[in-house]
């Protein structure tokens, strides 16, 4: 039976947290001996160096370019909600899940897409034949999925569909 396909695909850049190297010591010296901060179980920022007014996040990803469509309902949406969150960018990808096993990006043992909320970030948005870059999403702290869900089991016995959203990050005031 049939899976369907998309629609109109775009090449996707996604950068995949790789949680075992991040975990590792983040400078090789000193007290710090994980790149996860202990009490917000997150990846640490370090101190800035020198020369940079800012510190640095350790987070070590593994990059990975696949079709999705992008629901462009989303993007640039303002929004203030309840829980304070305004987020400049939101943006929807729906990924076929017959990409992804391709791509190597499905567990095979739990059939869990390796495309995780919290987890992936946001690189860039590219034309799927030529690989000419449309949009590059590298503005700090990034655009990082906030949501994925599967949301095709329409046509036939197998899933077809994985929607994952992508919000901005704010950045915050530094603490004194």
């Amino acid at each position: 039976m049939p899976r369907g396909r998309l629609i109109f695909p775009f090449g996707v850049t996604l950068g995949l947290l790789d949680t075992a190297a991040t975990a590792a010591d983040p400078d090789g010296v000193g007290a710090l001996t994980s790149g996860y901060d202990p009490e917000f179980r997150e990846p640490r920022i370090l101190p800035p160096g020198s020369g940079s007014a800012r510190g640095t996040v350790v987070r070590v990803e593994t990059t990975v370019l696949l079709k999705a469509q992008i629901e462009p309902d989303d993007i640039d949406d303002l929004q203030m909600m309840a829980t304070g969150r305004s987020p400049k960018t939101t943006i929807g990808l729906v990924f076929h899940y017959r990409d992804l096993e391709a791509a190597g990006m499905v567990v095979l043992v739990s059939g869990k897409p390796m495309v995780k909320a919290p987890g992936a970030r946001l690189v860039d948005i590219r034309n799927h034949r030529t690989n000419a870059l449309i949009e590059s999403f590298d503005s700090l702290p990034g655009t990082y999925a906030t949501e994925a869900r599967s949301i095709g089991f329409g046509l036939g016995p197998d899933r077809n569909l994985l929607l994952v959203v992508f919000e901005e990050r704010a950045l915050s005031v530094p603490g004194g």
